[in-house]
């Protein structure tokens, strides 16, 4: 905690200085999301906050936007999660620190799934996973700061990554892996069943598709990100997908509660 503990005085610093000045919900918003909510991203980038410091973080970020009056902060009208949602879905769109977090290491778990050449997955598969992949990948014994808080991430990137099924090595080699080819391959691959194409497509296209000649160039399985049309991965989809299972958690944990 106090290794971090700079970014909460960086904050409190910027956050004390706007107070003195007159600022309007809308410049308010802009500071919050251009400035304040910034300030830890380099960090997160690389390691994964206590969740108490991103708790401090948020608060003081909420008593900034709320205001005070005669030095105590004004009734907060709106929850955090709310205000964390998308403006269309009634929200703020202020970013919840927590689930950023992890979208900023999922890219980095991303990229030690895919990158096998740079030099930091060569480091980090000699001493974590010599014999496997970053999916399958463990914690290990006595593992870094910097690796433990990638493994964090680890279920953000095996919820948003699929195969797409190429000259199907990767499913005949790893036949316990679950594939997902994308949603454009039905009339490339001539391995489809017939009962498959009847679901995807009308009587009267199965044919035609059946008839489109293929070329004998087939490329390699890959591992796509399902929430971008082209599978690219992007901060930006990984963190709606990390948000969206930390309030699953949070409501399964309530539900819980109740019982």
């Amino acid at each position: 905690m106090n290794t971090f503990h700079a970014l909460k005085e960086r904050l409190n610093t910027k956050l004390s200085g706007w107070k003195e000045k007159l600022l309007s919900q809308a410049g308010r918003e802009i500071l919050i999301k251009a400035v304040a909510q910034a300030i830890p991203t380099y960090t997160m980038s690389v390691f994964k906050l206590p969740d108490t410091l991103c708790d401090d973080m948020t608060c003081m970020v909420r008593s900034f936007w709320w205001g005070q009056s005669n030095g105590k902060n004004k009734l907060a009208w709106l929850s955090w999660e709310k205000m964390c949602s998308p403006k269309e879905k009634g929200g703020l769109g202020f970013r919840d620190l927590k689930a950023f977090n992890l979208a900023l290491l999922a890219k980095q778990g991303w990229r030690l799934q895919n990158n096998h050449g740079s030099l930091v997955h060569r480091v980090f598969q000699a001493r974590y996973f010599p014999c496997t992949d970053f999916l399958h990948a463990e914690l290990g014994s006595k593992p870094s700061y910097a690796w433990r808080s990638i493994m964090d991430a680890q279920a953000v990137v095996k919820a948003g990554c699929r195969w797409q099924i190429g000259d199907d090595h990767i499913h005949t080699t790893f036949p316990s892996i679950e594939l997902e080819s994308i949603q454009s391959h039905a009339p490339c691959d001539r391995r489809m069943e017939y009962p498959l194409l009847q679901q995807i497509f009308l009587p009267d296209d199965v044919n035609t598709v059946l008839g489109i000649p293929l070329g004998s160039f087939k490329p390699r399985d890959r591992l796509i990100w399902a929430y971008t049309p082209r599978g690219v991965f992007t901060v930006s989809s990984a963190y709606k997908l990390a948000l969206s299972m930390t309030q699953s958690l949070v409501t399964a944990d309530l539900s819980d509660g109740d019982t």
